[in-house]
């Protein structure tokens, strides 16, 4: 003959299996993520032609930023399509995910950026003010907080994606330029090759069409 506690003890795993069961899918699902990882987007390396400073509007130009090295910054000037070295002037630079412009406390420039979440294309001018300029810290680092969220994280596949979002740059000589991340890896895929496409704005307004 069947008690009420006998009853009780007949019902008690109903709950453990569910329990189990959405532990399980979860587990399950978490496996099945990591191991379907997906391609990154990936750039060859190519030194991009330099040019003399536009007086117009010029571009679009994409360039790949070779940033792996950790321990040092890699530097672009954006009017010339080229890297820069220790004593020229730049608009951008770039160390493994990390990005700075040339304005701000401790920097030569007046660089400064704005982050609009829209389309690159849509940007049709630059916003007349707002701009965050980088900053060197006490231990001599630079740091931006616009551009430290160029990228979004995946736990699951450990890739850096671009966040859909332009960034409007007021350039070291204050001119105007308007970019977009489009990745972060090398073949391979090797993280720490940051790809951009741009249009660079030369006569000094704040417009990016013709």
């Amino acid at each position: 003959m069947t008690g009420p506690h006998d009853l009780h003890r007949t019902r008690a795993p109903l709950w453990l299996w569910g329990l189990i069961a959405v532990f399980g899918f979860a587990f399950a699902t978490l496996v099945v993520s990591s191991l379907n990882r997906p391609d990154p987007p990936v750039f060859a390396l190519a030194s991009p032609e330099e040019r003399e400073p536009p007086t117009s509007l010029a571009g679009p130009d994409t360039v790949t930023l070779d940033a792996r090295a950790g321990e040092r910054w890699t530097r672009f000037d954006l009017a010339r399509r080229k890297l820069a070295g220790p004593m020229e002037p730049w608009d951008l630079a770039v160390k493994r995910h990390r990005l700075a412009v040339n304005g701000g406390r401790g920097l030569a420039g007046l660089g400064g950026v704005i982050r609009l979440d829209r389309p690159f294309a849509e940007v049709v001018e630059a916003p007349a003010d707002g701009y965050e300029p980088s900053r060197v810290t006490p231990n001599g680092d630079t740091v931006n907080t616009v551009l430290d969220d160029w990228y979004g994280y995946s736990f699951f596949s450990h890739l850096l994606s671009p966040e859909p979002a332009t960034f409007v740059l007021r350039t070291h000589d204050g001119r105007y330029a308007k970019l977009a991340i489009l990745g972060y890896y090398c073949p391979g895929p090797d993280p720490g090759c940051l790809t951009v496409t741009y249009i660079y704005q030369g006569d000094g307004s704040t417009r990016f069409t013709p």
